[in-house]
């Protein structure tokens, strides 16, 4: 056994000097006759409290440590950050077309955890390894290749870097033209040696781009103009370290979906996560404080009067769990009519478990009580991994009623961690999109329908409650119910509303910004190159 809360137990002194202060005054100022009972009262009192201040510091033991298992891949994401990406044959330009498919990449892999490296002939880390697409969208965004001196592709040093980190497998995604590179078998043999698993996204048009500086076209030592083409190696490159390869020779990202399949098709590794669960004690000391405390208190006959009491109403609390029958059916009834209040009251009659917890706060937030709704499902305790995944979810819906979005987006992935949902999916990246580019007011993308009107929302659990999950929306006839409802009012407080989403965005990503020592690094070695190109 050991306490949670160790701090606690230095309020044992001050208790401790008090105690021996009452002692005192008992022995020097109180009758002979009355000192004996006074002196064993203040001793049942110091002992009382004592014991409430060790229920106070949490003492609990640990039981069995439970594995929990959990999907989880692992990528590494480099954009090719030189000048020919530069080139306009993607619009706007190849980089930013890039860094668009790697945004739609994260969104579709919410639970995957990715790293974010940009290289010329240097590579630089610019987003550890994460699940939260918001930090890599925002080192995405901070990345400024004007900034970067040296301006040639050099997949040589790339995969030397990559080779060099400590990321047990190394599937390694790469947004890119190729360079001029020509030494295939190098590449190759950095691969092999190191374990690399390319999937090679060439980003670039099959006809080329002319590269332009300062706004004119740049011709070579022939006068002839200088064309950025895909380097035909990459290809091989790419099949021959077990890997594949894509062309994203246009700006629609459709080739996007086929490399999120084919990553998705991969085994994913199973990670283990040993949990340990507590039993508390506190009631044990506790139980006993409140015991002595009554005794330190009264005398004989208050002890009988108050045990007569507690004989009258501990049984009526007990017989009240014979009523859960009726005030289940009630509040099925009620909440059937659509009368939620109601529901909610007649489920909070039955006696207290994780099902009464969870139809009550089923109820509240039919009720649009959000966060009633959330304290009832945060309050449920269980090693169901399937009921903790729908907690999770409906407190996410929660978050997003209230508008605590980061927070709904943690409860979805939570939920995600615990199971494939495709409800829970949907609405991260919904989420996610909302968030990070805030183009719109995010009660504008809200259904007018509550939750209820649709078919088929609801299902009992073990016949008490509806386990239906709130505001799932995984098609396209469905209504996105995880958000807070569209409002009613002005264009003009839309407006508002608008701006001042726009502003925290901002505030965000001004948050990031990589700083100029980490441009130095990728600038290592920078000699005036010539002709990078």
């Amino acid at each position: 056994m050991y306490f949670m809360n160790v701090w606690v137990l230095v309020l044992l002194l001050p208790l401790y000097l008090f105690y021996k202060q009452q002692i005192q005054r008992f022995t020097h100022h109180v009758l002979f006759d009355d000192r004996t009972l006074g002196i064993r009262q203040v001793q049942l009192l110091f002992i009382a409290l004592s014991l409430i201040l060790v229920a106070l510091s949490r003492p609990v033991i640990t039981t069995v440590k439970v594995d929990e298992k959990f999907d989880s891949q692992e990528f590494i994401i480099a954009i090719d950050a030189s000048f020919s990406m530069q080139a306009d044959d993607l619009n706007p330009t190849r980089y930013a077309v890039s860094k668009a498919g790697i945004k739609k990449l994260l969104l579709s892999h919410p639970t995957d955890r990715f790293s974010i490296f940009a290289f010329t002939s240097n590579a630089l880390l610019i987003s550890p390894p994460t699940t939260d697409s918001t930090i890599s969208f925002m080192a995405l965004d901070a990345l400024k290749p004007q900034y970067i001196l040296t301006k040639s592709t050099d997949l040589n040093a790339l995969l030397k870097t990559i080779a060099k980190s400590t990321f047990q497998e190394k599937k390694l995604i790469i947004f890119t033209d190729g360079g001029d590179g020509k030494n295939l078998n190098k590449l190759l043999t950095i691969c092999k040696t190191n374990a690399i698993t390319l999937y090679i996204v060439a980003t670039g048009s099959k006809r080329g781009a002319s590269l332009r500086k300062d706004g004119k076209l740049i011709k070579d030592q022939y006068s002839s103009l200088v064309i950025s083409r895909i380097n035909p190696i990459l290809k091989e490159l790419a099949q021959e370290s077990g890997g594949k390869y894509y062309e994203l020779d246009s700006s629609d990202l459709s080739i996007i979906n086929q490399l999120s399949d084919d990553l998705s098709t991969k085994i994913k590794e199973e990670a283990t996560v040993s949990v340990a669960s507590y039993r508390d004690l506190y009631y044990l000391p506790l139980g006993i404080a409140i015991i002595l405390f009554v005794f330190s208190v009264t005398n004989l006959h208050q002890r009988t009067l108050l045990l007569l009491v507690a004989l009258i109403f501990v049984p009526q609390s007990v017989r009240a769990s014979m009523f859960d029958f009726y005030y289940i059916d009630n509040a099925n009834q009620q909440f059937e009519a659509k009368a939620y209040n109601s529901a909610a009251k007649n489920f909070s009659r039955v006696r207290p478990s994780p099902k009464s917890y969870y139809n009550i706060g089923v109820a509240n937030y039919k009720a649009h009580k959000y966060k009633d709704a959330m304290h009832y499902f945060g309050m449920i305790q269980t090693k169901n991994s399937v009921l903790k995944q729908k907690l999770f979810y409906n407190m996410g819906n929660c978050a997003v009623r209230l508008e605590r979005y980061d927070r709904a987006m943690l409860y979805y992935r939570q939920a995600l961690t615990l199971g494939e949902d495709e409800d829970a999916r949907y609405n991260l990246q919904l989420m996610q999109k909302l968030h990070i580019r805030n183009k719109v007011n995010v009660t504008d993308m809200l259904p007018q329908k509550d939750p209820q009107t649709k078919k088929n929302s609801s299902k009992k659990l073990d016949n008490t409650n509806d386990t239906k999950k709130e505001g799932s929306s995984n098609s396209k006839n469905k209504q996105n119910s995880n958000e807070s409802s569209a409002g009613s009012g002005s264009s003009k407080k839309g407006n508002t509303q608008k701006a001042k989403n726009m502003s925290q965005n901002e505030k965000s990503k001004a948050k990031y910004k990589v700083g100029y020592k980490l441009y130095e690094l990728i600038n290592k070695g920078y000699t005036d190159e010539k002709e990078p190109w």
